[in-house]
């Protein structure tokens, strides 16, 4: 393979990559937002910030 081969390929596995890692990214955002929403949630309802409904009802 010539030089630029091989400067093609590790262009597409460095886009490639790149996009990966923003789809990691947005995930990790989504995931966080709802956990965000669900400990406000909770708060608002008179729990704590990491406690379930199921653990405030056995209080």
């Amino acid at each position: 393979m010539d030089v630029e081969t091989w400067k093609a390929l590790w262009k597409i596995i460095f886009i490639v990559a790149s996009a990966m890692f923003y789809v990691v990214v947005a995930v990790v955002a989504f995931k966080g937002f709802g956990d965000v929403t669900q400990m406000m949630r909770n708060m608002s309802a008179g729990q704590g910030a990491s406690e379930s409904a199921a653990e405030a009802k056995r209080r």
